[in-house]
């Protein structure tokens, strides 16, 4: 707490230390040096009169944020001239207003300016803690006391007595100058640094315990109203008499508690940052640890395109040498032909010279006809084969195309250098519901996630199959099997690749189905819960079950709370697009066992079978038992098997389901384990 011991403006330990306005504090030399007389107060144009009253108000509410001050720094207000202190709460509104302020003090650290009387800084309050704590540090750490005798424009010299007379703290120079031990002095008591200390601080503490209207008292209550510690004459006979006054006691140690517990808040934030700092430090080894990491990969990455140009600057040369041949075969055959051309050219003029030479004319006309031929033949032949030109041109027309390449290397930047972490489960915030499982995660820290891929498993330990991606969290899966441990698990994706898969995490679903009634058709009508519907037509009406089943056994109950007899009912399952406005069984996608109060019928595809004797009437139960092991869907009324239907060959998803008419009411209960009776009951003997 050094920082909090020096003066802003000395820069040394508080020595008498003041309280401005503003809530900062100074020594009381440094306070008087601050001290500027202040502006003049405002006057009116007109009549030439103080300043109006909004000013007179704002220097009021300064006077009392002075006073305030005070109060919470936890020192009276002795010292304060009593002119700038502002009229109490609830007093009368006729007292006077404050006379203007006679100085004012500039803090040096936030500019606010402290108004004064004429008594100026000698009229501040003393920040008697402060000065309290500062003492204590000093003698704590044996700091020196400076000797308050020596030039102010050079370091003090650390004092070495103290005069209890004088109050003095001197060096030795500055003692034997101004306080030499003879005459009047002699009688004075020198004392040493530390007893000098001690003896300023128990008269302080003697003269702040008292009260500065009635000296003669000690202050031990406190006017929370002026929030000021006064006597017991100034609560009896002063202006504080009508004021809420407690204690000094019990008012200190209430804010001594406040102040602990708020110091205990600010500690822990404390002890939290400096985990944190600690942190921070160790995070610096792990990134040179990353950033040696990175640079490998940078390394490697660079050889590797190094290399991969290097390979195509091989291939690139070969492929110009390969050209390069081409044009020297192709302009060797060419003067190997022009050579030859050449060559019989030479031989013919040669042969023509010499016939030319012949000196018998009879001779040389006989020849002439076939020289002449020989020769315009040949010169024929050397316009049309005798180019003056090369057939490949000597240079290469190839320029190199690296302007792609030298942009690619100019752009080659960083993308996230690793896939996501592994992201994890959230168990607690997992869970199971009927025949639906919702499922939680949390990413990976310090990952960048693009989104996340779910895979399950069917529930009965097979291979894991997609059935979500995306950017969310979590996700709810329906349609699952009943009664089946469920494995889940989860990975991460970006950009540059995949997380691993976290660990499965499994989840049952309920051991039996729990469904209500649903149905959108206007005739028919359902219960708020669900489980009761009623249908106000004539005709059948079909209505299916919100869960569906693919897998597992099943077994739900119907109750007839109306029936007039009259009406018939079909109990019994269906696809999810069947015909919703015709009896139950009739189309391909439904099967059904068609009842009325004397006997029923098996229906599927429109085709009744097994006509059986008995029927129901209002309070009966008709059960349904759906074993897709066994691939049957049984019947019961009121216990007793009443039928069955074969489901060979069905695969999907089937759904409970009922056609109704008028005069029926039907209550459905779910979530019902299967009787062990009716599971057990041998169907080929009861039908």
């Amino acid at each position: 707490m050094e920082e909090e011991l020096r003066c802003s403006q000395c820069t040394g330990y508080y020595h008498v230390p003041v309280i401005l306005v503003c809530r900062h504090a100074l020594c009381l030399a440094c306070a008087g040096a601050l001290q500027k007389p202040a502006a003049p107060p405002a006057r009116s144009e007109d009549e030439g009169s103080v300043a109006p009253a909004e000013d007179l108000h704002e220097t009021s509410e300064v006077d009392k944020l002075s006073v305030l001050s005070d109060a919470d720094s936890g020192v009276s207000c002795s010292s304060r001239p009593t002119s700038l202190v502002g009229a109490p709460e609830g007093g009368s509104s006729s007292d006077p207003p404050p006379p203007p302020p006679v100085y004012t003090i500039a803090c040096p650290q936030c500019s606010v300016l402290t108004p004064t009387d004429e008594a100026g800084a000698q009229g501040l309050t003393r920040f008697k803690v402060l000065a309290a704590v500062v003492d204590k540090h000093l003698e704590r750490y044996q700091v020196a006391e400076p000797c308050q005798l020596c030039d102010a424009a050079t370091a003090p010299r650390p004092a070495q007595v103290f005069c209890d007379q004088c109050l003095v703290f001197y060096c030795g120079p500055c003692r034997e100058a101004c306080h030499p031990a003879r005459g009047p002095l002699a009688a004075h008591w020198l004392v040493s640094v530390a007893e000098g200390r001690a003896l300023l601080r128990a008269r302080r503490r003697e003269r702040e315990g008292r009260c500065t209207h009635h000296p003669q008292e000690h202050v031990s209550m406190y006017c929370l109203t002026c929030r000021l510690p006064v006597c017991v004459l100034c609560l009896h006979h002063g202006r504080h008499h009508a004021h809420d006054v407690h204690a000094l006691n019990a008012v200190t140690k209430t804010h001594k508690t406040e102040l602990s517990q708020a110091l205990q808040q600010l500690s822990e934030k404390a002890r939290a940052a400096t985990e944190f700092i600690h942190t921070l430090k160790t995070l610096s080894e792990e990134v040179h640890g990353n950033c040696r990491e990175v640079e490998g990969v940078i390394v490697a990455q660079v050889d590797a395109l190094v290399e991969a140009l290097r390979a195509r600057r091989v291939d690139l040369i070969n492929w110009v040498r390969r050209q390069r041949d081409a044009k020297v075969h192709s302009l060797r055959d060419q003067v190997q032909e022009y050579t030859h051309t050449l060559q019989s050219t030479t031989a013919t003029i040669h042969f023509c010279i010499e016939a030319l030479k012949e000196s018998d004319p009879a001779s040389f006309m006989e020849a002439q006809e076939i020289l002449e031929e020989r020769v315009n033949a040949m010169s024929r032949d050397w316009d049309q084969s005798m180019v003056s030109e090369p057939r490949v041109p000597p240079h290469f027309n190839l320029t190199l195309d690296d302007k792609t390449l030298l942009t690619a290397i100019q752009q080659l930047t960083f993308i996230q250098l690793k896939p996501p972490g592994t992201p994890s489960m959230i168990p607690e915030e997992c869970s199971a519901e009927n025949n639906s499982v919702t499922i939680a995660w949390a990413p990976h820290h310090a990952s960048c996630v693009t989104g996340y891929t779910l895979e399950i498993d069917d529930g009965a330990g097979g291979a894991f199959r997609e059935v979500y991606s995306g950017e969310q969290t979590v996700c709810t899966i329906d349609g699952l099997h009943f009664n089946s441990i469920y494995r889940a698990r989860v990975r991460a994706f970006n950009s540059t690749g995949n997380s691993p898969f976290c660990e499965p995490l499994c989840l049952q679903t309920a051991e039996v189905a729990w469904f209500t009634f649903e149905s959108s058709h206007p005739d028919v009508t359902i219960s708020a819960t669900g489980f009761t519907v009623s249908c106000d037509s004539y005709e059948h009406r079909v209505v299916l079950g919100s869960v569906g089943f693919s897998r597992g056994a099943h077994y739900w109950e119907y109750t007839l709370e109306r029936y007039d007899g009259n009406a018939d009912i079909a109990f019994g399952l269906g696809r999810i697009d069947i015909c919703k406005e015709m009896t139950l069984g009739k189309c391909g996608g439904s099967w059904s066992m068609y009842i009325d109060s004397e006997r029923s019928w098996l229906m599927h595809g429109g085709e009744h079978f097994n006509r059986t004797a008995g029927g129901v009437r209002a309070g009966d139960t008709v059960g349904l038992l759906l074993s897709l092991p066994e691939k049957t869907l049984s019947f019961f009324v009121n216990g007793e098997l009443q039928g069955y239907v074969s489901l060979a060959g069905v695969t999907g998803v089937l759904y409970p389901a009922v056609s109704l008419n008028r005069s029926v009411v039907l209550n459905l209960q779910t979530g019902l384990h299967p009787p062990q009776a009716l599971v057990e009951t041998p169907i080929a003997a009861k039908t």
